[in-house]
This record gives structure tokens, C-alpha cells and sequence, in this order.
């Protein structure tokens, strides 16, 4: 076997998006990856995939979208990573693993910190990815009292609310960077519903003053025979649980609401509930620049502490974190726990001044 590992080219589009469908949509007919990931699949974005070719065939995949990041306020770059596929011909033979880290390459040129990735494979740890974060689950049996007598709910019009929209999106702790238009066609198209099958609900609360929240809804997944969920809300969390007042057609597995730990206005919203299930958030990440993750955030750990955090590569896989008198150096898996992780037992005391921090939530209008 003679196989050529390179960054894509847009004429490769059509052979990744069928590689793509046969591995991943074979067991649903009808639905294709690019209809329902147009960006990542569009040939502007040919550089962001990494492919194995064997006789100009491509039979290994994974690809990316780059996006601004927001994290507790500081910009940084990072990449969603999907489609990870390999040919059936072609597997045991270490191709992924080689995909993963052409791309990674590619991206680290571009000044890209993190990789997200969809997915929990062993393949993806040895890699060096890990889960970052956890998300507490309610459930609702039925829909929430109102809280509010002058709030007022309405589904949202992508085309005419999506400034709206914008506007208390801005206000959520972590987010990828959206503009108008983007956020237009996320809440048109809802993509993690269409992969679901479920019935895209977006709504939009309004008070006296303007926009009081928005809530986008997995509505009954798969079917009904999954409970619907909030995959994303920002603004007044009492705005949120009035709009679950007007979903029709409850479900009887209840109604799905993640809590961050970054959202303790919401845990109090819920109060008389408990928590169906605390578990890591959907995505790993791979930090795949130490150094320079830690510069995009320096002034969240300026708002944190007063002693100075610098970090300096060792190479690749290693960094080197001061933090006031203290030094440690760090493999690229442990980064990614001590940044990202509440409960990580590896990681020093001393750094829990200022780590955590926010893990990327990766549903609703985060999602790719």
C-alpha cells in the first residue's frame, strides 16, 4: 500500500463528502453530510481537511472549521474537528491517527490553540484530546409555571430576530464567534436537530425593555422516543423556563435542560428540581498550543489573580507553567485537564486560583 498523506484541495470535496456519507449516513438514507455541515464541506474550507490518498482515491478523512473563540470574556482561535473516517479497506493501518496529525499541523501554522472533536474513541485519547468540563442535566416533567406576568413569548424569525439573538448571545460566558448571517442560517437550519431528526424549536422572550432570552430546542428527537432539550439559551434564565411554557406537545420523557458550572442563575431557577445526571460536556479538546492559549487568556488570570502565570514551550508535547515562584511542565493532555477540567486531581493547588476555566459548550449555535 502506497498512500499519500496532504492537506485537501477543493477537487477533492466530492470523494470526502462520499468517504463521508458511507461511513457515517449508510444507515440513513437521504441524509448527507455536506447538506447538513455545509461549511466544513464547502471547497473554501478544503484547507481545514487533512486526506490519505491511495491511487488519487481518498480513503481516509478529518476535517475542521476554524472559529474566534470567547472564553469568560478572552478571544482566542480554535478548531471544530469532525468526520474522522477511514475505508474499510484501509483500517488497523494507523491512517487516522496520521490524518489527525497532518491536520493538527496545519492548524498550528494557522494559530489555532484548541481542537474540539465529536466523539469519545480511544483513537482520539491516545491522540491526546480529553473531555474538558461537565454539564449538570435537569429534567422537566411538564411545563414550568410562569414566573413573570410581563414577559411574552413568540417563535423566533431567524431572518428578522437573528440581531436579536446576536445581541444576548453576546452575553454567554464561552461562545464561537457568529456573525449576522451565520447565526441567520444556524437558527434557520438548526443542524444538531436535523442530525436528530427532531423538530427545530427556537423562541424568542420579550419584556417591556426588548429581548429577554432566546431558547433553541431539540425537540423531540429521533422520532419522540428521545426527550427533547434546551441545546442553547442565553439572557434571563426565568425568561428561558417561560418559554418552555409554550413548547407544544410536552414530551413524556420530559424536557432536557443543561447547567454549566459558569450558570449558577439558572441552578438557582431551578431549584426545587435535582439533577438528572452530571457528565463531561459532549466534546473532547486537544490544546495543540500551550503557550499560546495562555497569552489569548492572560487577562482572565490578571482578573483572577495577582501573581503573574506565563507559560514557554518545551516542544510540542510539553510546556512549562510558572505561576508566581511555582513551576511546573505539563504533557498536552494534562494542560487541556488542568485549563478546562473542575475536577482534575493532577492538578496543582496553587493553580486552582485561576483554573478552570469554562469549557466550550458545543450544541445549539456553538455547534457545526
Amino acid at each position: 500500500m502506497s498512500v499519500v498523506i496532504r492537506t485537501a484541495r477543493p477537487e477533492d470535496l466530492p470523494m470526502i463528502e462520499a468517504l463521508s456519507d458511507q461511513v457515517f449516513r449508510s444507515q440513513r438514507p437521504g441524509q448527507h453530510m455536506a447538506s447538513e455541515f455545509p461549511w466544513m464541506y464547502d471547497p473554501m474550507n478544503a484547507r481545514h481537511w487533512a486526506v490519505a490518498l491511495d491511487r488519487d482515491q481518498v480513503v481516509s478523512i478529518a476535517g475542521a472549521m476554524v472559529w474566534p473563540v470567547v472564553i469568560a470574556g478572552a478571544a482566542t482561535l480554535a478548531a471544530t474537528t469532525g468526520s474522522v473516517a477511514t475505508h474499510p479497506h484501509f483500517r488497523g493501518e494507523g491512517l487516522a491517527s496520521q490524518i489527525l496529525e497532518q491536520l493538527e499541523r496545519e492548524l498550528f501554522l494557522e494559530g489555532v490553540r484548541l481542537m474540539q472533536i465529536s466523539g469519545d474513541l480511544p483513537l482520539y485519547w491516545r491522540w491526546g484530546a480529553r473531555p474538558v468540563g461537565d454539564v449538570a442535566w435537569y429534567r422537566l416533567t411538564s411545563p414550568p409555571p410562569p414566573r413573570r406576568a410581563d414577559f411574552r413569548v413568540r417563535p423566533l424569525n431567524p431572518r428578522v430576530d437573528a440581531g436579536l439573538v446576536a445581541q444576548l448571545h453576546q452575553s454567554r460566558s464561552t461562545r464561537f464567534g457568529r456573525t449576522r448571517e451565520q447565526l441567520e442560517a444556524m437558527l434557520t437550519v438548526q443542524p444538531l436537530t436535523v442530525v436528530e431528526k427532531g423538530i427545530p424549536t427556537a423562541l424568542l422572550v420579550e419584556n417591556g425593555e426588548g429581548p429577554a432570552a432566546y431558547a433553541v430546542i431539540n425537540h423531540r428527537p429521533f422520532g419522540g422516543r428521545q426527550a427533547s432539550r434546551v441545546t442553547e439559551w442565553a439572557g434571563d434564565p426565568d425568561g428561558l423556563l417561560f418559554a418552555l411554557t409554550s413548547v407544544p406537545n410536552w414530551p413524556e420523557e420530559g424536557m432536557l435542560i443543561p447547567v454549566l458550572p459558569e450558570e449558577p442563575a439558572l441552578k438557582g431557577a431551578l431549584a426545587p428540581e435535582f439533577p438528572l445526571r452530571r457528565q463531561p460536556v459532549s466534546w473532547l479538546a486537544k490544546v495543540i498550543n500551550g503557550p499560546g492559549l495562555l497569552s489569548d487568556l492572560h487577562e482572565l488570570w490578571r482578573e483572577r489573580s495577582d501573581r503573574p502565570l506565563r507559560a514557554e514551550p518545551v516542544d510540542r508535547a510539553r510546556t512549562v507553567i510558572r505561576f508566581g515562584n511555582d513551576q511546573w511542565t505539563v504533557d498536552v493532555p494534562e494542560l487541556a485537564e488542568w485549563l478546562f477540567n473542575p475536577a482534575a486531581d493532577s492538578r496543582p493547588h496553587a493553580l486552582n486560583e485561576v483554573w478552570p476555566v469554562p469549557a466550550l459548550w458545543s450544541e445549539g449555535l456553538n455547534y457545526v
